[in-house]
Order: C-alpha cells, then structure tokens, then sequence
C-alpha cells in the first residue's frame, strides 16, 4: 500500500516538474520572439510585480476598512402627517414655541444680557420670563447641597439658578419648561424648527411607549422625556444604542461650513454624511451633552432633577451632574443634533459669568455688532439687527420731495443757494489741498527711503 502510494506521489511530482519545463521554455520562446533584452525582461517582471503587489494591497486595504469601518444602518426615518399631527405641532408657532413657558436666567447685573433677550423675544415673536440668576457666595453653608463643599462659587450659583427654574416650572400649571442661558442665539426661523421637531417627537423611532391620548392633544413634544437638549455646547452618543438614532429633514439646518467641528464629527458617527449637511439633523438618547445653555424639562424631569442634583447632593457642576443622571439612566434624555441653539460670543470677560472673575475685566470684547455664533443657517441676532434697521429721513426724502420754503422771499432763496454753492467749492478745495499734501508727503518719503 505505501509503496503504491510512494509511486503515485512521484509520478504526481514528475508530471508537475515537466509542465513547469514546458511553461519555463514557452517564456524563453516568447522573449526569444520579441527580442528583448535581459535588462528589459527585468525591468518589466520587476514592474508587474509592483503592480500585482500594489492590487494586492489596495485589495487588503479596502476589505479592512470594511471591516473597520461602522456601516450606517439608519435611513432617514418617515413619519405620516396626521391632521391631528400637524394641529398638535403647529402649536410651536406661538410664543412659548409650544412648550408651557419659556425661562432664561441671568445674573441680575448683566443688564445687557438682558436687554438683549428681551429684543430677541420682542422681534421674534417669543415670550420670555426672567430668572434672576444666584451669586454662589450669597448661599449660606447650610443650604448648600451634600458634597458641594468643592465647587467654586460660580458653579455653586449657577447650580442653583437651574434648580430654581426646575422650581418655576413646578410651581407652575405648565407640563414642560424650555430653560435658556441669557448668551444664546437661534435661527430666524425658530418657529418652523421647532415645528419640524415636534412632527417628529410624536413619532420617533426611541420611544419605548406609544403616545397616549392625552399626549396626541395637548403635548407637541410628547411626554414621555426628562430632558429635550436643543442647545448643548458638545455631545457623544452611547454607542451601544446607535440604533435608536432618529433621523429628519430640516430644511433650515445648518450648511457644513456653518456647523461647529465637534457636531460634524458627531452628526458623521449618527450616519449624516457630507451631502446631508443642510439638509438633516438626528435625535439621539441623550448621552454625553455638555453646557445647559438650551434644554426643555417636563414636569417628571423637574421631579427627578431636584430630587438627584439637589435633594440628594450633587457631586460636580449642574451640567456635569446631568450627564452622569443620564448615564447611569437615573433620567432619560434626548438630543437634537446639530442643535437649535447656540452661544453668542463677543470674546472676552463678558463671555462668561462663571469664568469672568478669573479674567481681565477690561478685556470686553468686540460688542454684539461684531459677534458671533455657530451652527445656526442664519443667526437671529444677526437679522435682528437688519430687521431693526431704519433710515428714516432718506424714507422721507423719497417720499416727501423737498420743497420751497413758502416763508422765503425769492431774493433770500437764491442768497440761500448761492452760499450752499459757496460752501460746496469750499469743500472741494479743501479736499483737492489734502489730496495735494498727501502726494507731496508721499514723495518725500520716497525720496527719503520712508
């Protein structure tokens, strides 16, 4: 049995020993045939194995990065507009944007902040209520939560401005507040934004409970959250449940330009690619959202929130202690992205009140006409200014033509317009003579090497 095996082996081996012979004389054939050199059969093996290698590898590397790479199961997800839908939504049009109230809280002596949300609310159609915000180093030692003694006043204060809001709205008959930072800025067309959200907070693929009846008539962003963030400074989703990710068209979304660099990052990881910017935006469990300078709270989440950042104690800064609530599930949370709100910064120490005593308080900044904001398509403090804007006595002028004052005699009319005549060639003079010394300084200090 070996020895028949041993044989078929050996015949197997000579078979494939002499078919190499006769592809090795083929090739010597071949290159015999064209008359190429050794130098040049060389140069050409050498090139077809670069090029075979170089498949090869783009080959490997394109499979790897498959496999790296997260594929994007998510769609853009539909929902049907109901009557009863598009009546519970278009509540957004009014002037708390559907929600039972709108508060934003400010220090009381930043008059300007004021001022300036009170003009944004005024101009736009909206309805704000004034916080006063809390000077953390009014607050007795013992009023302050368990485990505070390590926050700064700053934090300590802003902490407790938040908590306030939380009391506002249960002190209240409202189902939801939407609580503001007095810096934040929206798009012009915050009404229909908002609208669009609602459309599709009835109807998204996170709930874990259908709306009830109640929520279908008199709740345009449904109930069943703590907290709504539309205003958050950063965010990272749980990656263990990218596949709740919501996503919706929006057609005042911000372009990619426009969007801060940490969102298209994030808005990239939910499955928003490039040609998708300006066009949509996602909700997502609430996971890792940074700053509180624009979320909406219903009651239940009031509840929850003073119950574990203030009755309970509080381990870190109110924003901080929100997402650890969030992440250990203690509340539930859902996040817009990119957000409907952003910050309004002019640079400098009126940027901050948490940070302002830190810094140099003549460093102001650049005013509002110069500031700034981000991820927003068009910024409703930047229109405003246009919105407002008047030329009053060229409107007149158009209107109402000038005409000869009846109270003038021919003679002084003409004397009138003979000295604006004077006064005008003066003008000209003078401007011609600057125009002369400016040339004659700029020859000599070429002349002079200046």
């Amino acid at each position: 049995m070996t020895a028949r095996v041993l044989k078929k082996d050996g015949a197997l081996v000579a078979s494939i020993g002499a078919r190499c012979r006769r592809l090795e004389w083929a090739v010597k054939d071949s290159v015999a045939q064209l008359n190429w050199s050794r130098s040049r059969l060389i140069a050409t093996c050498v090139t077809t194995v670069v090029v075979l290698g170089s498949l090869v590898s783009l080959t490997l590397s394109y499979v790897m990065f498959l496999d790296l790479a997260s594929e994007s199961p998510y769609v853009m997800d539909a929902i049907t507009e109901t009557p009863l839908t598009k009546r519970i939504a278009a509540h957004a049009q009014n002037e708390t944007l559907g929600f039972g109230g709108i508060a934003y809280l400010s220090m009381p002596y930043r008059f300007d902040r004021q001022d300036a949300m009170e003009l944004l609310a005024s101009v736009y159609g909206l309805n704000f209520t004034y916080i006063p915000g809390v000077d953390g180093t009014a607050i007795v030692e013992k009023a302050k939560p368990l485990h505070s003694y390590w926050l700064r006043p700053p934090e300590l204060g802003c902490w407790r401005a938040h908590v306030n809001a939380w009391r506002y709205l249960l002190e209240s008959d409202f189902e939801t507040l939407l609580v503001l930072e007095d810096d934040v800025d929206f798009d012009v067309h915050v009404h229909d934004i908002f609208e669009t959200l609602s459309k599709q907070m009835q109807h998204n693929r996170i709930r874990i409970t259908p709306p009830t009846e109640h929520e279908k008539r008199a709740a345009p962003y449904g109930l069943d959250w703590d907290v709504l963030f539309v205003g958050q400074c950063s965010d990272h989703s749980n990656d263990d449940r990218l596949d709740l990710v919501h996503l919706y068209e929006d057609p005042h979304a911000p372009s990619r330009q426009d969007t801060f660099f940490h969102f298209i990052g994030q808005m990239e990881s939910l499955g928003i690619k490039d040609g998708n910017f300006g066009k949509m935006r996602a909700i997502a469990p609430s996971w890792n959202p940074v700053c509180t300078m624009g979320y909406a709270i219903t009651r239940g989440g009031a509840e929850r929130l003073i119950l574990d950042i203030s009755y309970r104690g509080i381990t870190g800064p109110v924003d901080i202690d929100v997402i650890r609530k969030l992440q250990q599930g203690i509340i539930r949370g859902y996040t817009v992205t990119p957000p409907l709100l952003s910050a309004w910064r002019v640079d400098g120490a009126k940027d901050s009140d948490n940070q302002a005593l830190e810094k140099d308080q003549t460093k102001l900044g650049a005013g509002n006409l110069n500031g700034y904001s981000t991820s927003l398509k068009m910024s409703a403090r930047k229109e405003m200014v246009k919105i407002l804007e008047l030329h009053n006595w060229n409107d007149v002028q158009r209107v109402l033509p000038l005409k000869p004052n009846p109270t003038m005699t021919a003679a002084q009319e003409a004397e009138e317009q003979d000295e604006q005549r004077k006064a005008e060639a003066e003008k000209k003079e003078i401007e011609e003579a600057w125009r002369k010394r400016k040339l004659e300084m700029g020859q000599i200090m070429e002349k002079w090497g200046g």
